[in-house]
């Protein structure tokens, strides 16, 4: 296996900071450290890009360790077990990691 480049490195460095650039965008105009995908597409749909390139950010945001992703049900609020469905949030990791070190 060969060694990367150091134009390579310097490439991916630059597109890491563009996504990291554009995804905590979305957090600080939505104010919350979790997202939702629907919102996060919305917003991306909202200044320019497709759908397609919407989702092409947040699984490139995943793959970088950018964001992490879950799944949180959604339940009536009378019958809890009674799950009715389930939306994916997106967290950004690094928030993440931060609230985990104040709880040492």
């Amino acid at each position: 296996m060969g060694r990367r480049s150091r134009t390579d490195k310097e490439t991916a460095r630059k597109e890491r900071k563009r996504v990291k650039a554009l995804v905590e965008e979305a957090f600080t105009h939505f104010s919350k450290n979790e997202v939702y995908e629907e919102q996060f597409i919305k917003y991306f749909k909202a200044r320019g890009m497709s759908k397609e390139e919407a989702d092409r950010l947040w699984i490139d945001a995943h793959a970088m360790d950018i964001i992490t992703i879950g799944v949180r049900p959604i339940f009536r609020e009378d019958d809890p077990l009674n799950i009715l469905g389930h939306v994916t949030i997106f967290r950004l990791s690094e928030k993440e990691d931060k609230i985990l070190d104040t709880m040492k």
